[in-house]
């Protein structure tokens, strides 16, 4: 705290001062300890840009809020020199048929899309899941921007669900679509028919039994 308290008197002089006083009284502690040296130089850095465009436009540059502070100490990926994540998210769309013939503009790229799943961005049409899957792979592509700032090793973070992670209705919808796939199998109904077809057979049949 101490650095940082120091960067902002050198930034704000009396305004944060005469806020927040000389030292830390856990207020700012609370909202940054969750972070690195690393992540409150990038929100200094930010800070000072701040003040300069201020002072170009003839404004008053005030000192911010811990918890804007926190915000302003997340990397971007633009901060480490990678794609945005809209320009990553696009790439990933495009190349997701076939990911082993890309020239990936970063690796982190490549790794988020692939724990995301390729068969699933490129087969998935329904707008709500592509929604799921956009978040998914914005939570894997900032927890990838995070490794490249620490400087550890990139490697796919496991984030993808796993059915204990699934809801309960995501399970039973899934369990439904299986037992039925076997249902229609030991029927003898058609190869072709899929799990939702045989499941529709199944329902009209016990509903004709039962008539």
């Amino acid at each position: 705290m101490d650095y940082l308290f120091d960067a902002m008197r050198s930034l704000y002089a009396a305004k944060f001062s005469s806020q927040w006083g000389d030292y830390d009284d856990g207020t700012w502690l609370a909202e940054l300890s969750h972070l690195t040296t690393r992540h409150l130089e990038l929100g200094v850095r930010r800070l000072r840009q701040a003040v300069r465009d201020a002072a170009k436009s003839s404004d008053t540059a005030w000192p911010p809020q811990p918890v804007a502070f926190a915000a302003m100490c997340e990397p971007r990926p633009e901060d480490m020199g990678l794609p945005t994540l809209d320009a990553a998210w696009r790439e990933a769309c495009a190349h997701c048929h076939a990911p082993n013939d890309c020239r990936w503009s970063h690796e982190a790229v490549r790794l988020a899309g692939q724990t995301v799943g390729w068969r699933e961005i490129h087969s998935t049409t329904a707008q709500s899941v592509r929604a799921r899957l956009e978040k998914r792979f914005e939570r894997e592509y900032g927890a990838l921007v995070n490794r490249v700032m620490a400087g550890q090793p990139l490697a796919a973070q496991g984030l993808l669900e796993t059915d204990t992670q699934r809801n309960r209705a995501e399970l039973a919808e899934r369990a439904s679509r299986e037992a039925a796939q076997h249902r229609a199998e030991a029927a003898g109904l058609p190869d072709r028919m899929n799990a939702d077809q045989g499941l529709a057979m199944l329902r009209a049949a016990t509903a004709n039994g039962r008539a």
